[in-house]
């Protein structure tokens, strides 16, 4: 008898095991499209988008989000740029965003060159006008406009981006940075549509404060273009011989006097933040013979519970400045303020020849705006800083740190629901209104005075987006980096999906 045994096959398998197996993969199949789908459907009811940028070039400011949210009226983006134009891609990845932040945003691309006749009736709805140009294509004169049925606002190219050289780069190097734009030019645009009237700025003059006009010395210019698009109207007014501030004003601004108010233009206008109007004063200190002159604010300012200094800030730390010059430095300090808040990781602000100016009290309507480092102080003898020498804290000093700029809620009640008052900031520099200070991408001089202005006038859509900035530089492959590069993507890319399918087969014939 043969007892050898024999090998087990597996048994055949029956018309009910392939029918179950069948089941079993349709199954399965059915179940991940009911993911898939489902997946799909929760991405559609929640879209969301991610900025994967490493300076966060295509997240929306919560200014931006703000002025979306509050759309109550359907707003018309015309994007009058063909594909191959510089800032084509950033634009529409922006406005892409913009869709998605609000059903009321609409964004129509009307090519000049390829949808021409669509173009000249939007070109005669708008004023658009259109040239050609070296390559022989159709471009319009405005990058884009922003409408609400007639109201529209133009946006032109220059508006969308800038470019700044110089800016120190790797090995010590100088390399492109640019600065995207969009975002300022399309949520001012959509403010200048969507708001009523104009906020309305009054600006004093009489004692040689800075000047609205172009081509003064010291003028509000670069401030005044850097607003353009929210819908601010500047006015000037004297207050000498005036018994009141003008009604329109939704603020009055104080930049920089040269002259001191007299007693009752300063009272003029501490009664008007009293009676619920809204101020501004940037007070430098002026110094004559070998001190710092009063402003004739010092009185009123002390009865609302803030100190305004007859002190000139010197800044010791060498971080904070520069240029060889103590009493020019960068703030980087900056207080629990809504205005200040989105300035406390990393931004400069940079003053020349500031003041003192601090609460009087405990009055905790009074919030410190920015102070110096602990190693400043507020130089109370003026006629001690002599060029050449070392500045150093003498006896009767402000000591460190040493607040620049207070802002208050006047008249604010305890229980936060009610104020009787206006708002006040005082800030003891003008000079960080200059224009090479305000257009630097470096430092954040325009989005504070353009938060300021907003927090004033209590229009939380006038705060300022900083432009987003791109260093740029060029990408230089050797011959061997082409190799490697090579190697990779012939090579090792398809083994690996070669190993891994192998690997797979193997798997299934065990």
């Amino acid at each position: 008898m043969n007892t050898e045994a024999k090998p087990l096959r597996p048994k055949p398998a029956t018309d009910r095991d392939r029918l179950l197996q069948n089941v079993a993969i349709n199954a399965s199949t059915l179940f991940l499209i009911a993911i898939v789908g489902m997946a799909n459907y929760l991405a559609f009811r929640h879209y969301s988008r991610f900025d994967w940028t490493s300076q966060g070039v295509f997240t929306l400011s919560p200014k931006s989000a703000n002025v979306l949210h509050a759309l109550d009226k359907d707003v018309d983006i015309y994007v009058f740029m063909s594909q191959g134009e510089q800032s084509y891609d950033t634009t529409d990845e922006l406005l892409t965003r913009y869709k998605a932040a609000s059903p009321h945003v609409h964004v129509h691309h009307v090519d000049p060159d390829r949808q021409a006749s669509e173009f000249k009736i939007l070109a005669q709805r708008y004023g658009v006008a259109a040239g050609v140009i070296e390559s022989g294509e159709a471009r319009a004169d405005v990058a884009a406009v922003v409408a609400i049925g007639p109201k529209n606002w133009h946006i032109s190219r220059d508006d969308l981006v800038s470019t700044d050289f110089g800016v120190p780069g790797a090995d010590d190097g100088e390399q492109e940075s640019v600065s995207l734009k969009a975002e300022q030019a399309m949520t001012g645009a959509i403010v200048q549509v969507t708001s009523g009237r104009p906020t309305k700025l009054c600006i004093t003059r009489g004692h040689g404060e800075w000047s609205v006009e172009d081509s003064a010395e010291r003028s509000l210019a670069s401030l005044k273009t850097g607003l353009k698009h929210d819908n601010i109207e500047w006015q000037v007014f004297e207050t000498f011989g005036q018994k009141s501030v003008p009604k329109d004003c939704d603020a009055v601004f104080v930049p920089g006097p040269v002259r001191a108010f007299s007693e009752p233009e300063a009272q003029l206008l501490i009664d008007y933040v009293r009676g619920g109007g809204n101020l501004l004063l940037a007070l430098d200190p002026v110094l004559e013979h070998d001190e710092v002159s009063e402003t004739g604010f010092e009185a009123p300012l002390r009865d609302l519970g803030i100190r305004l200094d007859r002190a000139l800030v010197i800044e010791l730390n060498k971080e904070r400045l520069l240029t060889p010059n103590a009493a020019e430095f960068a703030v980087t300090e900056f207080g629990d303020h809504e205005t200040t808040r989105p300035l406390q990781h990393a931004a400069r602000v940079f003053m020349v020849l500031a003041r003192s100016v601090a609460p009087a009290g405990n009055d905790p309507n009074v919030e410190i705006l920015m102070r110096t480092s602990d190693e400043a102080f507020g130089e109370t003898a003026v006629a001690d800083v002599k060029e050449g020498s070392e500045p150093k804290a003498g006896p009767g000093d402000i000591p460190g740190p040493v607040s620049v700029a207070v802002a208050m809620q006047v008249g604010k009640s305890a229980d936060d629901k009610k104020h009787t008052g206006g708002r006040l900031i005082v800030v003891g520099d003008s000079d960080f209104l200059q224009g090479p200070l305000l257009e630097s991408p470096e430092l954040a001089n325009f989005h504070l005075a353009s938060s300021w202005i907003g927090w004033l006038t209590e229009r939380p859509a006038l705060i300022e987006i900083p432009p987003k900035k791109v260093k740029t530089g060029n990408i230089a492959f050797t011959q061997d980096d082409l190799w490697a590069l090579l190697f990779r993507v012939a090579v090792l890319v398809p083994g690996a999906a070669f190993i891994l399918g192998f690997a797979v087969w193997m798997n299934r014939r065990s």
